[in-house]
């Protein structure tokens, strides 16, 4: 079941941020005045957040907006930021019949290649 307040928590915490630094650094980077009784209030499941706010934090843990909603189970934002590059695989598989599932490996095998370089 989704929970906007487990997905923030666990973003926060695989950052190694407390809830202090976490509100020190979005209202510092985003021009905020964020309180820390809000982000408890929303990691808490107490409270859910505006779409402004999905988006602060989407960029801020460099997730997509869909996964801080719970809309899709990858936090990564690859499949977006290097659509170009997935577009030119694309474009050399034509010829093999890539179905969207087969894409979808490929692209998960991408990031996992490179998931020690974030």
């Amino acid at each position: 079941m989704y929970s906007f307040g487990s997905i923030l928590k666990n973003l926060r915490t695989s950052k190694k941020l407390s809830i202090d630094q976490l509100v020190k650094q979005i209202n510092e980077k985003y021009n905020m005045k964020i309180s820390k009784s809000m982000i408890s209030r929303y990691e808490n499941d107490e409270a859910e957040p505006k779409m402004n706010m999905v988006r602060i934090f989407a960029d801020f843990f460099d997730a997509s907006p869909e996964y801080i909603m719970g809309l899709e189970e990858s936090d990564k934002k690859s499949v977006s930021k290097n659509s170009k590059a997935i577009e030119t695989i694309a474009a050399h598989l034509d010829e093999k019949n890539i179905t969207d599932e087969k894409m979808k490996n490929i692209i998960k095998y991408i990031d996992f290649i490179f998931q020690d370089e974030d």
